[in-house]
């Protein structure tokens, strides 16, 4: 009879959905958190990741950057509470991410699904040659003050 009732206490336990019995530091039989990012290609170098998940109960987030989708040589992002962040100053290539959440009683969810973003700045000679182009507006603008303000002294200065 005892052997009955915990066989069957062990079948309610693994057919409801939701409970889970608890082992520190071992995924978690739930959803991963979500990521995303702002673009899939950047252009200056600069974006944001935003992740989250479905769950109150997530105490922190592990954000995760590799070179490669396998993740071989992952280094740590970030590590905390937030749910987003602005990446800055990374150079042409492709970058991927992921994200897992942590719970207070030390278990952890899967990774996320993996986000690449794509760093291919703008080539060094388009902007040379937009700098170069604001020049000649900033001296055509100067010389047209110049000449137009010469202009006009003359004719003040000359009787009528």
């Amino acid at each position: 009879m005892k052997q009955r009732l915990v066989s069957l206490l062990c079948l309610l336990l693994l057919a409801t959905p939701g409970v889970l019995l608890a082992v520190p530091g071992v995924a978690l039989a739930v959803p991963e958190p979500s990521l995303s990012t702002t673009t899939e290609l950047a252009r200056a170098g600069n974006y944001q990741l935003r992740w989250g998940h479905e769950s109150p109960m997530v105490q922190s987030y592990r954000l995760e950057r590799a070179d490669n989708p396998l993740f071989t040589n992952s280094v740590v992002v970030y590590e905390g509470a937030d749910r987003a962040t602005v990446i800055s100053g990374r150079g042409d290539g492709v970058l991927h991410y992921r994200v897992r959440a942590q719970f207070a009683d030390g278990n952890v969810t899967e990774w996320s699904e993996t986000t690449s973003v794509t760093v291919q700045h703008h080539p060094l000679t388009q902007a040379f040659l937009l700098f170069a182009l604001g020049a000649l507006v900033f001296v055509a603008t100067t010389l047209l003050i110049i000449t137009g303000n010469r202009s006009h002294q003359r004719e003040q200065a000359s009787p009528r």
